[in-house]
């Protein structure tokens, strides 16, 4: 082999090993500037310079499986299973991401409608892990009602499943779009907190019964505002005038399966809130909400927390990464002191 093809190699050696390190590690006063309009997000982050974000990329999505990905959830089964849906319009299935072997697999849900689903969440009920498919999207604020599916969580070999419970809602204050549900199993309660308002409004509704062949139609209760949640800044709207207006607006919100805590996504970032026994969901987001640093995603609609508080979200778009996050030791005093 001669010298020259010796330097070519080591070459290309050192700059794959400097874009594979770039890939696990970002800084976020960069992020606006690496991702463009046309390029794929995932690429974009692999150009990223060494930072000090505590970002690893687990998995890319399958475009052909996940062309809209607007949920996402933690297997109660598999720590090592991701469940994710899409948005309105998409095959009515839920779609399992495997970690260990970066494979995905459909399992449809017969009879089940995708009108617009915007969230979905894993929780234990009665010792049991179960998901909740929340077909609650309401772009221009005209459906009348909406639809929470329920049904026990899937095994890794099952391919088609029926919904056990289904809750048909209308909101007390009238029609509005909601991207974001949550169930606190430690209470056995429904949270939703909806979309295009400059406060969103937190609603809940008490667990029913939960089996096969259940229906209820419900009122959710209205229980207040959502103050805490970081206007667009001049920045924002300068770096993006169309889009930037939209930054604060939630997207996805999950519960950390031990009760310590919520996480909550916006098109503009990621926040962990402690919750405890003395804490409401409502006290908890208004006086307790803690950023997260993550990177810049073109529209980060899916976030889901594990038993480990450890955070996971994803985005809609191809070659969207489905990237964890840990919050900082300042968002997880309460916990720790707790």
């Amino acid at each position: 082999m001669n010298k020259a093809l010796v330097v070519v190699l080591l070459v290309f050696v050192v700059l794959l090993g400097a874009w594979i390190a770039q890939r696990h590690s970002f800084g976020i006063a960069q992020v606006w500037d690496a991702i463009s309009a046309d390029d794929d997000t995932s690429e974009s982050l692999a150009k990223l310079p060494k930072g000090a974000l505590p970002a690893e990329v687990l998995a890319v999505l399958d475009y052909d499986f996940l062309p809209e990905a607007s949920g996402v959830a933690v297997s109660g089964l598999n720590p090592q299973r991701l469940w994710l849906i899409n948005d309105s319009g998409g095959r009515s299935e839920l779609v399992a991401l495997d970690l260990d072997r970066q494979t995905f697999t459909r399992v449809n849900l017969l009879d089940t409608p995708n009108v617009d689903w915007e969230d979905l969440e894993t929780f234990n009920y009665r010792g049991t892990p179960w998901v909740v498919v929340a077909d609650v999207g309401d772009n221009k604020a005209r459906r009348r009602d909406v639809s929470l599916y329920f049904l026990p969580e899937p095994t890794a070999n099952e391919r088609r499943v029926r919904v056990h419970s289904v809750i048909t809602l209308s909101y007390p204050d009238g029609p509005r779009d909601v991207e974001s549900l949550a169930v606190d199993s430690v209470t056995n309660t429904l949270y939703l907190l909806s979309k295009r308002e400059r406060f969103p409004k937190l609603y809940a509704i008490a667990l029913p019964e939960l089996g096969e062949e259940q229906e209820y139609r419900l009122a959710p209760t209205l229980l207040g505002e959502v103050r805490s949640i970081p206007a667009p800044t001049e920045e924002d709207l300068k770096r993006s005038p169309k889009y930037g207006k939209h930054r604060s607006q939630p997207t996805g919100m999950s519960h950390v399966p031990d009760g310590s805590g919520i996480v909550l996504l916006t098109y503009g970032a990621s926040y962990f809130a402690p919750l405890d026994a003395e804490r409401s969901w409502l006290r908890a987001l208004n006086d307790s909400l803690c950023a997260v640093s993550r990177p810049e995603l073109k529209q980060a609609e899916s976030i889901a927390a594990d038993v480990e508080r450890r955070i996971y979200i994803t985005s809609e778009g191809k070659k969207a990464p489905v990237l964890r996050l840990t919050p900082g030791p300042e968002c997880l005093v309460s916990v720790q002191s707790g």
